[in-house]
Order: C-alpha cells, then structure tokens, then sequence
C-alpha cells in the first residue's frame, strides 16, 4: 500500500475544527488546510508515536513527535483502523496504540504534562486533553489554579476557562506553582522584556481593581502591574473608553471596557478604572524613535509627551489601541456637572447620561447603550415627602436597572435630555402620583367604599339568622381587646402592695384596690346588661341590626410579638398581622378604597390626610389600637 487519502478529516486549532485533507506516504504524512490552504508535514523520522482515539466527531489519530509536539486529526470511522495499522506498521514501523478513555464522569484525578498537551486522567485513563498552546493566561491562587483560553472570532462557541483545585500536601514543595510553571512552559502567553515597552507609567491609582500599579504599553498588550497580581491585556480585548469627570471637577476618571473580562480568583473585571486628580501632571518619553512614532501613531503621539496625567493616559490608550475615548456631551445636570449622584442597591457612584449611552461607576460599573434601552423614567419624583427620585432604565431585553437616592432637582433637567435623545419615557407607578387628601374636607372617599363594600356584601348575604356574623361575637374577648389597647388601662404591679412588702388587705391601698375592683366589676355587669337589651333591640329592629352587621364586617384584629416593644411604632405597625374578616390584609383592603401603598412610607405619610371623625378612621383605629393612633397623632405636617 503505497498511500492513503482522507478527504473529510479536521484539525482542531484554538477550537475551531478546520477541514481538510490527509495523505499518507510511504515518507511522510501531509494535511492541507481547505481553508487557509497551508500544508502541514511530518517525516516519518520524526514521528514518535501514534494513538488512536474515540473522538466526538468519529475517531482521532493522534502523532507525537520527537520533539515533544502533537498533532491530532479527526474524522475517522471506526472502520479505518485496521488499514492504519497495516499502513503504519509496513511504512512507518510504528505501532498503532489505541487509547482509551475515562467516561465514569468522575471530576477528580491525576494531571500529566507532554508532547505539549495537559491531560486528565481518571482510573489511568484519560477523561480529557487540552493544548497548552491554546491557554492564553494561567492565573494561580492559594490552592487552586485557572486556564485562560484564546478567543478566536471564527469559532462559534468556544472554552473561556479551566479551573483546576489542588489538594495541598500530596508532593513536595508548592503544588499549585508546579502546576503554573508547567502550563507556562507550553502556554501562549503574552510575554515581553521589560526594554520592548513603548512607554512605562508608575504608581498609577486604579479603583477597579483597587490598588496602585504600574501600567506598560507593549506592542500587542498593555501590562498592568501590582504588588500581588499582573495583568497582561491584549488591546483588542478592549471595546471602549470613557474619560469622566467628577462631580466635584477636582478628580478624572479613565475607564476601559473589556470583553471577555480580566480575572483575579473569583472575580471578574469587566471595566478598568483608574481615578486621578485634574490638576496632576506627568512627562513621559518612548522608547520609539520619532520616525517610528510618526509611522505608526502619526502626530497623535510624539517621544516626549507633557500634560496633566488623566489626558496623557487617554491619548496613549487612544493612540495605540485605535479605539474612540467617550467624553460626556451636552448634558448638565442642575448644579451644572456632567453627572448625577445616585446609588445602585447598595453602593453610592455617579451616573454619566452620555450621548449615545449612560454609565455608572463605580461599583460596579455599568454601562447601557440607547440601542438597548426599551424605556426609562423616575419614580417617587412626585411624592410631596421625599426629597429623591428613583430612575429606572428598563432594557429591550427584558430586564431593568434602577438608580435611586437621585435629588428631585435633578429630575426635569435629566427628563429633557432623554426627550431630546428620542427616548421612550415611561409613566411613574400609581403610587408614586402626589395624591392631595384635604382638597375636599367634607368628602371622605375611604367611607364612600366601605358603605359601598358593605351594601355588596349585604347583598350577598343569606337572610337567615343562624349565618348572622353577630353571634360569633365574644363579648369577654372584646373586654380583652379593650384592656391590650386601652391607654388608659390599669396595669397590677408591686405599687398596690405596702411600702414593706406585706399584703395585708386591711391596708389602705389595699382596701382602694378592692373598692375599686367592686366598682369595675358591678359597672362589668351594668355593661353586660345593657349589651343584652341592645341585642334584643337589634333583633327587633331589622334595619338597626343590617347597619351593624356591615360594621362588624369590618371589624379587624391585630397580633404582634411583645417582644419587639422596642422598636419603633411603625415598623411594629408592618409587622402586625391585620386581618379582617374575610381574611384580607389592611393593605389590601386600602388599595380598594383609593390608591395602592406598596411601601411603608405611603402608608404613613397618608394617615393625616385621613379625617379623625370620619366612620373609616374610626373603624380603622379601633382595630390598630394606641400603637397606631399615637404615632399617627405624632406625625404632623414633615411627612
């Protein structure tokens, strides 16, 4: 057999599979690129040994070289490995070893570094193999180290990262430094002496991530160096720049955007930023002779450059990168910055309304372009007590991002920027809409629904007696209601008993507290007694009893845990389980009657507004007891 043919076979590079053509010769094996056209040989000198494994697309024939290289081929059926050996072993003298593979699924095993490959063993069988020359970065921790990988535009999905943990104790010396050197040695990296740098920047101060650093401008990547971390960034990974000014005009900001993101440990770096004072100055000199400069970066860059440090930064990134640097444009903000102070959850930054974007730093940063951008607006810029705003910027794709903690000041000047920039301005909520409650003193609209809510209910209602709500009433429990809620009510302590302790009922304190315990209980029967004959003048009047039965629909209990007495009122308030009958929520039973409380602090700025002599507040009250009823006495006007 004087040659072979493969006309379906692909070499993986970088996770891209390419097509092409393998032939084997008595001499030498061939594979020629369809894509690219470049032809790849290997003497048979050189080769080393052969494997054959089971693949995803087919079988793999994999030949390592002397010179501890690999090259693996797939696309092969099952059917071509007898004729592979018989042309191996005649042609070549090697033998064809079939490899086999671990598919237990289990995640831990044994590492083996060769023929420029890292490969993953479980059972001593290999799980996995993966080409050194595609890790583009390795980055180390306390016990556990990840793998970077090169990002190629042809490839459609691809691996971003590997992360392996390592076990301390099981060798000598440092495991996880052992495992770095070893990927080092076959990685991609990006690597460069420090004489091949453009031009070098110390001590410069970076807020994300937080530390000072030294920054180097190399032909193909930028170095940022600290004390516990190096990052070598690659200029396209870069997608934009901002250059911010503070709000105070005494600080600048330069943010790079970068895509895929930087990583340290656990987290991830999608933006760069570096802070610096406005008034600050640098001089730098390049390392490139003058023509060199003006070929590759024409009269954007000269060999000594001198200015304030945040506009030499700028244009460095500007020149060398060739990507625009975004400033803020026509938006000024009512005490006349670029920007607005705001807060995202639980972090204080400034949020730059750009002119074909916004972006928000500084944790974490964010930044929305006006393409992606469905509709934004404010919420509780209305309310007549607070003092901010929320602004909310709800995106195409479904999802929304709110910045609150915004003065209200900042509202209309914000709003006429975004008309003037074609956005889609949304409604506020209901509830954020200033509703004015002493317009009208003599109409009570939370009456008007429960008079109106009753008479449904009434309607409702079976004529028969036996289903009357008022015969599931507790005369002893609205006593014991009467005693927890009544501010007035007496509380038994030791200041009934002597001065020395004795209980002697003769004693005079004695004897007032017996006198006065008579007296309560002979007015306890007097109550009782005038009950009856009101139930029975109920039972006789129809009319006189429908008008109580809708009351009692409304009549409400509260519980709460005592054990919270110190805290404030209302939050005591929320907390307490307020059910009416029908087992609906207060809260619910409000939103009914005139507009939704979806927040605390609606709720309580609206209990002024409420007329104390109406029925609703009465029956309100009642209910909530003194808790409610004394903080809405002291809450006043500065709600």
């Amino acid at each position: 057999m004087a040659a072979m043919e493969f006309d379906e076979v692909y070499e993986e590079i970088r996770g891209v599979l390419n097509p092409g053509r393998l032939k084997l010769t008595s001499n030498s094996v061939i594979f020629k690129n369809v894509r690219t056209g470049k032809v790849e040989t290997i003497t048979k000198d050189d080769i080393e040994n052969i494997k054959w494994t089971k693949r995803a697309r087919g079988y793999g024939l994999k030949f390592i070289t002397k010179n501890d290289t690999s090259l693996r081929y797939d696309g092969f059926k099952d059917t071509d490995l007898d004729r592979l050996k018989e042309f191996m072993t005649i042609n070549f003298g090697k033998n064809v070893e079939t490899q086999k593979m671990a598919v237990n699924g289990w995640n831990w095993g044994k590492v083996s570094f060769g023929a420029g490959n890292l490969a993953f063993e479980v059972d001593n069988k290999q799980a996995f193999e993966v080409p050194l020359k595609n890790v583009s970065n390795s980055n180390k921790g306390k016990s556990e180290i990840t793998l970077q990988f090169h990002q190629p535009d042809d490839a459609k999905v691809s691996l971003m990262e590997i992360r392996f943990y390592v076990p301390p104790g099981d060798v000598d010396g440092d495991a996880v430094e052992d495992f770095h050197q070893n990927v080092m040695k076959g990685a991609a990296v990006l690597t460069a002496k420090a004489g091949d740098a453009i031009c070098s920047l110390s001590d410069i101060n970076c807020l994300v991530p937080r530390g000072r650093h030294e920054l180097r401008f190399y032909p193909g990547f930028f170095d940022l160096h600290g004390k516990s971390y190096d990052y070598k960034i690659p200029y396209n990974q870069i997608t934009r720049g901002f250059l911010l000014p503070h709000k105070d005009n005494r600080q600048m900001y330069f943010v790079l955007s970068l895509d895929p993101p930087v990583k340290h440990g656990q987290t991830r770096y999608q933006y760069i930023i570096f802070g610096f004072k406005k008034e600050e100055e640098t001089t730098v000199e390049l390392s490139l002779t003058p023509e060199a400069i003006q070929e590759k970066y024409g009269n954007n860059l000269h060999k000594e450059m001198q200015g304030p440090y945040h506009d030499i930064v700028s244009r460095l990134f500007r020149a060398i990168t060739e990507q625009r640097i975004t400033v803020p444009g026509s938006f000024t903000s009512k005490s006349g910055a670029k920007c607005v102070s705001c807060a995202y959850k639980a972090s204080a930054g400034l949020l730059y309304p750009l002119e074909r974007g916004f972006i928000y730093i500084t944790k974490p940063p964010i930044y929305i372009h006006h393409d992606d951008v469905a509709s934004c607006g404010f919420n509780r810029s209305n309310t007549a007590t607070g003092r901010t705003c929320d602004f909310e910027i709800q995106l195409k794709s479904g999802g929304s991002h709110v910045f609150s903690n915004i003065e209200k000041e900042e509202a209309k000047p914000m709003s006429d920027f975004l008309s003037s920039k074609d956005l889609r301005i949304h409604a506020a909520s209901n509830w954020d809409k200033k509703i004015n409650y002493t317009v009208d003193k003599d109409r009570d609209i939370y009456l008007e629904h429960v008079q109106n809510e009753g008479q449904e209910r009434e309607d409702d209602d079976d004529e028969s007696d036996d289903e009357e709500e008022d015969e599931d009433f507790q005369g002893d429990e609205e006593d014991e209601d009467e005693l927890e809620y009544d501010s007035n009510a007496s509380i038994h302590s030791t200041e009934d008993e002597d001065e020395d302790g004795s209980k002697n009922p003769s004693s005079p304190k004695k004897r007032k507290k017996s006198e006065g315990s008579s007296a309560t209980s002979n007015k306890k029967q007097d109550d009782k007694k005038k009950t009856s004959d009101d139930t029975k003048k109920k039972s006789d009047n129809p009319k006189k009893k429908s008008d109580d039965s809708k009351k009692k629909k409304f009549v409400l209990t509260i519980q709460y845990d005592s054990s919270e007495d110190d805290e404030d009122d209302i939050e005591r308030y929320a907390k307490a389980k307020l059910v009416i009958s029908n087992e609906e929520s207060v809260l619910q039973r409000w939103k009914k009657w005139s507009i939704n409380y979806p927040t605390l602090d609606a709720l309580a700025g609206s209990l002024p507004g409420i007329p104390a002599s109406s029925c609703t507040s009465q029956i309100i009250f009642s209910a909530t007891g003194r808790i409610l009823e004394e903080r809405r006495q002291n809450l006043g006007d500065d709600i």
